[in-house]
């Protein structure tokens, strides 16, 4: 190894003594220099399958622009990047010290040419971005034609999680919690506001985020191009559990069932209509064995937050800033406490038994059930498709 690394610097040594290997060197190092920090974020940005909140994979209209103006100045800024680094290159060959050349290089002071070229140059390229970027951000307030059908729905955050009512089509009064299920190729509108704090609604594959401010109301107007489920995520702090308020965008086809892959599995979609008269349908009355589950929820006084529609003595709670989410058909949903945890009856059991440990500064409170009810409260639940 010791000889290996003599004769390195044996043969540096030697490049050194003459201009064309200082030269060399100078030019080696400036690479190397160069492109170590380029290979280390190609490395970490090797994939072939989209990440769950990867922006460079959209499925909306909305999300094609923004990844396009993403692309955009990041390869403006490789350019840039590439020009200056040229640049810089040059100059330490070319303006290297030479050995025993101890004279001071010629000073100068102010240069015309070289004041308009980087003063017009930035100009240029601030122009570049602002124009077509203002006229994206144009495309992405445009809202729907009127006269076209539209699905419009109501976003509400809460802490933490997320409310959705459906206002118009054919899910027209769907009150559902935490998953928003749309048409592909279908306008959409949902309207955003807040029961609580500021919070914002995010799906990365979808487009940019829109604010949820209480006491107002921002639309947010999109066309979903591709069938699949989508994660989403709240992007602004709005408390002790604002990192645990996800959502998920479940995009359905139009006309029949698909299958997609989710975290590498094979998840089946049924057809948009499918959903919805499904969810339409009142909860089924519990076989004899899960009975018991459901008069601990009433005794519990669960239905005083949360909606069970269909069934006599649960469906009394009255819609609130401060109501929980409706569990009509909890059991069909993929994930509960707003995706924190995967939706089966363990960790239905887990989470009302004491919330704070799944989501600290949880709304519910802890010690309503014992471990033992919060089980058989949790496979009632589970039996809500």
């Amino acid at each position: 190894m010791s000889y290996r690394l003599l004769t390195i610097r044996a043969l540096r040594d030697r490049l050194a003594r003459h201009p064309a290997g200082r030269v060399a060197l100078s030019l080696l190092h400036v690479a190397v220099t160069a492109a170590l920090p380029l290979l280390l974020l190609w490395l970490a940005g090797c994939s072939t399958e989209p990440a769950p909140r990867d922006t460079h994979s959209p499925v909306s209209d909305n999300g094609e622009i923004s990844s396009f103006f993403y692309s955009l100045l990041l390869y403006l800024d490789a350019a840039i990047l590439a020009i200056v680094v040229a640049v810089w290159a040059y100059a330490l060959v070319k303006f290297k010290k030479q050995d025993g050349d101890d004279t001071l290089p010629e000073q100068s002071h102010g240069n015309m040419k070289l004041e308009v070229i980087w003063t017009a140059i930035p100009t240029l390229i601030v122009v570049a971005i602002t124009v077509p970027m203002l006229v994206g951000v144009f495309k992405m307030s445009k809202r729907h034609d009127p006269n076209q059908p539209v699905v419009e729905v109501d976003v509400t955050g809460k802490q933490w999680w997320w409310e959705f009512d459906y206002k118009n089509g054919v899910g027209a009064g769907l009150h559902t919690a935490n998953e928003l299920h749309l048409p592909a190729d279908t306008a959409i509108t949902l309207h955003m506001t807040s029961a609580d704090v500021i919070h914002a609604w995010w799906v990365p594959r979808l487009g940019g985020k829109r604010d949820a401010n209480p006491g107002r109301t921002y639309p947010m107007s999109f066309t979903p191009k591709v069938p699949g489920i989508y994660d989403g995520q709240c992007a602004e702090l709005c408390g002790s559990s604002h990192a645990l308020m996800g959502t998920k965008l479940i995009v359905h086809p139009i006309a029949a069932e698909i299958e997609v892959e989710y975290k590498g599995q094979k998840v089946k979609i049924e057809s948009y209509d499918s959903w919805v008269k499904a969810q339409q349908q009142p909860a089924k009355a519990p076989v004899a064995e899960l009975e018991k589950g459901l008069k601990l929820f009433k005794e519990r006084t669960c239905p005083s937050c949360h909606l069970i529609n269909g069934l006599e003595g649960t469906d009394v709670a009255a819609r609130s800033a401060s109501s929980g989410p409706n569990l009509t058909h909890v059991g069909s949903r993929m994930g509960i406490a707003a995706n924190t945890l995967v939706n089966n009856p363990e960790n239905i059991a887990k989470w009302i038994s004491k919330p704070s440990a799944v989501k600290p500064g949880a709304k519910m409170p802890d010690g309503l059930v014992t471990p033992e009810d919060a089980k058989t409260i949790a496979a009632f639940l589970s039996s809500l498709k």
